[in-house]
């Protein structure tokens, strides 16, 4: 795989980024990303949604069970669909891959918060920060009222404490377990008593909060929740634990120990600022003979594929109910932890599902997954999936050449049954001028996408 293409990937979801890498060269191409920054609109489809817990009682008022379920589920699907078109239509991808990525690290998920405008504005606040200071970021989504929902901290009482937003803030959001006690989650809870919802981000209630004396981490004093971030970002492994799960995201399923230490180093170094430390991980990993690290996430399968054969309108309500048969459903991952990647995207169901969403993209061709997801788009907005497959070539390029420009975007490596194969698609006497040269080479296109290589970059 051409490098560019490579890290267009990486730092995106297809390789659509490539040429400006190579025309730019990778450190402006860079330095460009991090620095632009696209600010969120309200999706419309949630703009009458309930802001508060009063607008939801009153929100409620004459409405069964059964019709706020429905609506629910409705804007639930509505929301994945606009996620997946904000990464499919953005300028600027690396942005989204950064925001999909603090999703998954911020574990919020709609099915337990079931307030859509809070679900939008955990999005939000990761998009204003995501490239911010790490440390203020972790403050300010602590703060956001689905965080307080999902993680019952409303229930944390003084008196009547709930130790869940105390034990993942340490364990799964800044420290990871075993650099902890459980005297630093008790007294991590006592002091984030009492925050709970408001109406733009938590507060904190007079009379539900703790304010009597609390030792965190050896120190003393009457916390509250910057103070005991503040006292987190002092310990040794609040760099390392975010480190490894950023090379994981982007690079390395199993990320080398020696770089984690390298670059947790460089961000504490950088007072946890994140576009240095990004700038200089991404600019060092460039160099680097990588490819074939990482299996691919279910989106960036999608992405890659659609926009490979150039299609400019997709249905996002399908994609957004296909990355659920992939074990990500978005916004709603199985647990806390989120997804955990890796191996975990290519169980044999997966793998399959993905060689029939490419034979249904390019031919049309039907499988149960597809006819589910087909009908279930019907029921939900009543349109019918249609994609209309073009794949660009150069009409004056031999056999070879075709092959390996695909291949260069499509697969890490190329070994030689890949290349018996291809040949034996794609003939040595192939005629681009002739009326089916676009079908023989949208044949090569699906052989590489249906191989194990295409799930790898």
């Amino acid at each position: 795989m051409d490098i560019n293409n490579l890290w267009s990937l990486r730092l995106g979801f297809s390789t659509v980024e490539a040429d400006k890498i190579k025309d730019l060269g990778f450190s402006k191409y860079l330095k460009r990303s991090l620095r632009a920054h696209t600010e969120v609109r309200e999706p419309q489809f949630i703009s009458n949604s309930p802001q508060t817990l009063s607008e939801l009682k009153e929100h409620k008022k004459g409405k069964t069970r059964k019709e706020l379920n429905k609506e629910l589920a409705m804007t639930a699907i509505q929301w994945r669909s606009w996620l997946v078109q904000q990464c499919y239509e953005s300028k600027n991808p690396i942005q989204e891959k950064l925001n999909l990525f603090w999703q998954n690290h911020f574990v919020v998920t709609y099915q337990k918060v079931k307030m859509p405008y809070w679900i939008y504005q955990h999005y939000q606040t990761i998009n204003d920060y995501s490239l911010g200071n790490y440390k203020e970021l972790v403050k300010q989504v602590i703060q956001t009222n689905a965080m307080i929902k999902y993680l019952d901290n409303s229930k944390n009482v003084r008196g009547n404490l709930n130790e869940n937003l105390a034990r993942e803030l340490l364990e799964l959001f800044t420290l990871g377990e075993g650099h902890y006690t459980e005297d630093d989650i008790k007294n991590t809870a006592k002091s984030l008593a009492g925050l709970n919802h408001g109406k733009d981000h938590a507060q904190y209630r007079k009379h539900q909060e703790d304010n009597s004396s609390k030792t965190i981490f050896g120190e003393t004093g009457n916390f509250k929740l910057d103070q005991v971030i503040d006292l987190i970002f002092k310990q040794p492994n609040t760099t390392y634990f975010i480190t490894r799960k950023v090379l994981k995201w982007f690079i390395y399923d199993n990320p080398p120990e020696a770089l984690v230490q390298e670059y947790g180093d460089i961000l504490r170094q950088n007072h946890f600022e994140l576009k240095p430390f990004f700038e200089i991980l991404f600019t060092k990993e460039y160099t680097k003979q990588t490819a074939g690290s990482q299996i691919k996430d279910p989106l960036t399968f999608t992405i890659q594929l659609l926009k490979g054969v150039q299609i400019n309108n997709p249905n996002y309500t399908f994609m957004a109910l296909f990355l659920m048969t992939q074990s990500m459903d978005l916004y709603n991952q199985p647990n806390v932890k989120g997804w955990i990647g890796g191996k975990d995207w290519l169980t044999s169901q997966i793998y399959i599902h993905r060689q029939q969403l490419v034979d249904f993209v390019l031919y049309e061709k039907n499988s149960p997954m597809a006819r589910r997801l087909v009908n279930r788009v019907k029921k939900i907005d009543g349109t019918d999936v249609v994609f209309t497959p073009q794949l660009e070539f150069n009409k004056q390029a031999n056999t070879q050449e075709i092959i390996l420009d695909l291949t260069n975007k499509m697969v890490f490596e190329v070994d030689d049954n890949m290349q018996l194969e291809l040949d034996n698609i794609l003939l040595y006497d192939f005629n681009a001028q002739a009326s089916n040269a676009n079908q023989s080479v949208l044949n090569v296109y699906r052989y590489l996408a249906r191989s194990a290589e295409f799930q790898i970059i």
